[in-house]
């Protein structure tokens, strides 16, 4: 049994150890082309002094499995790197745009049981979550040390007199405190996650009306109006004012780049361009162009735009959800309450853990069961925090892409638009 013991304490120790430096396996889950080839090319320079250097030998291997990645993904950019993103740096890899064949896949991966506890070691969340696992199996560690080997130790180096016997105390707590507050701990921690996955609905929400809305200039501006080249323009306006909106949400030092690269490429350098990229406000000043470019429109019944004018204001509503969700967290006393009760509970259970166990004489169990514990709890922490700020993980450059091509479809020069996407 003690033999049994040392192999699972040493079995835990090495999995938690190599868990943060785990190569990802190529996902079943393709997606959509994401960013331009400059702009990507651009994020993995920048990422390589952030990514973990003991995953690359293992990363190359995993990658020789997959000789076509699909560019944008997690997997296409673990070849380029030759080593595997993840954290803050991963979230521009996992902006999934789902079509049938993912969701084929994404069912049928349920089924798969002993797949799903091998990717558990290389999950982005586990590695997030090493230092918490680590902590907590120290605790477990030390807890083990002293009740197994030091209270167990005939003869130990005290300054004390050999006559007064001391027994040292065993660091043991019981279970009933734990067994008590764990359902006010779930709810803290349900109540963060739903909150969390509530702000991300809503980002997504917000941009689905945003795309809709501005579809609905672009067609009725075509319908009310034969002048195809202002309706362009106002499709042009459209778009700027949706990539506006990203580059607000959008990390400066990912998107800044090609914000100006795209904007250029589609004005040529035009009055419009440079009055937007220079605006303290783009989002503001793209707002004004889009209304600017419909109430230019040379239509027989002037009080025919004032339905389309909605779909202006509606779009400004969407942008100002998206800003109160990107500006205004989950409150952070209830954040760091949750954090607090978490962090204590979690650090003294190895305690109450070993009351338990040594109970049934398997003592040793005491390490493997804090940090399984920890990973599940901890885990539905890191996964409320990861979905908190929804817009570095929406594909928000595929949501632009696609109502760009929209418009152009509904401007009616489809011949152009071969042209016109060569700015990606």
């Amino acid at each position: 049994m003690v033999q049994t013991g040392f192999a699972s304490v040493a079995l835990i120790a090495i999995l938690i150890g190599k868990c943060h430096g785990f190569a990802s396996p190529t996902s079943t889950h393709t997606r959509s082309q994401q960013m331009t080839i400059s702009s990507r090319m651009l994020l993995l320079a920048r990422s390589n002094d952030s990514v973990d250097d003991s995953a690359a030998s293992i990363s190359r291997e995993t990658n020789t499995k997959t000789k076509n990645p699909r560019e944008g993904s997690l997997a296409a950019a673990t070849k380029l790197l030759g080593q595997v993103p993840y954290g803050e740096t991963s979230r521009q890899y996992r902006r999934d745009v789902f079509r049938y064949n993912d969701w084929v896949a994404h069912r049928s991966s349920s089924s798969r049981i002993v797949n799903n506890l091998q990717s558990m070691f290389f999950s982005g969340v586990v590695r997030q979550l090493r230092p918490q696992m680590m902590a907590v199996a120290s605790v477990a560690v030390l807890v083990l040390t002293w009740n197994w080997i030091v209270t167990n130790s005939a003869s130990l180096p005290l300054p004390i007199p050999s006559n007064i016997n001391i027994e040292l105390p065993v660091l043991a707590l019981p279970t009933l405190p734990f067994t008590l507050s764990s359902p006010a701990l779930g709810l803290l921690l349900v109540f963060r996650t739903n909150a969390a996955y509530a702000r991300w609905m809503c980002g997504r929400d917000a941009w689905s009306r945003i795309l809709v809305h501005g579809k609905n200039l672009v067609r009725m501006a075509s319908v009310f109006s034969s002048d195809v080249d202002a309706v362009e323009e106002l499709s042009k306006a459209v778009w700027l004012y949706c990539r506006s909106v990203m580059n607000k949400l959008s990390s400066p030092d990912e998107d800044e780049l090609i914000y100006k690269e795209q904007v250029s490429r589609i004005y040529h350098d035009s009055p419009i361009a440079t009055k937007v990229l220079s605006s303290r406000d783009r989002t503001t000043s793209a707002w004004k162009e889009v209304s600017t470019q419909l109430h230019s429109l040379s239509v027989d019944e002037p009080k025919s735009l004032l339905e389309t004018d909605k779909s202006i204001i509606v779009l400004m509503e969407c942008t100002s959800m998206c800003e109160q969700i990107y500006s205004s967290p989950v409150p952070l006393i209830y954040t760091r309450h949750t954090a607090r009760c978490l962090s204590l509970w979690a650090l003294l259970l190895p305690f109450a853990l070993y009351s338990a166990f040594s109970s049934v004489g398997e003592f040793w169990g005491v390490l493997p069961a804090s940090a399984i514990m920890s990973f599940f709890l901890f885990g539905v922490d890191e996964l409320a925090m990861q979905l908190e700020e929804p817009f570095s993980i929406l594909p928000m450059q595929v949501y632009c892409d696609e109502l760009w091509e929209a418009n152009v479809l509904l401007v009616g020069k489809e011949q152009n638009s071969a042209e016109d996407d060569s700015r990606y």
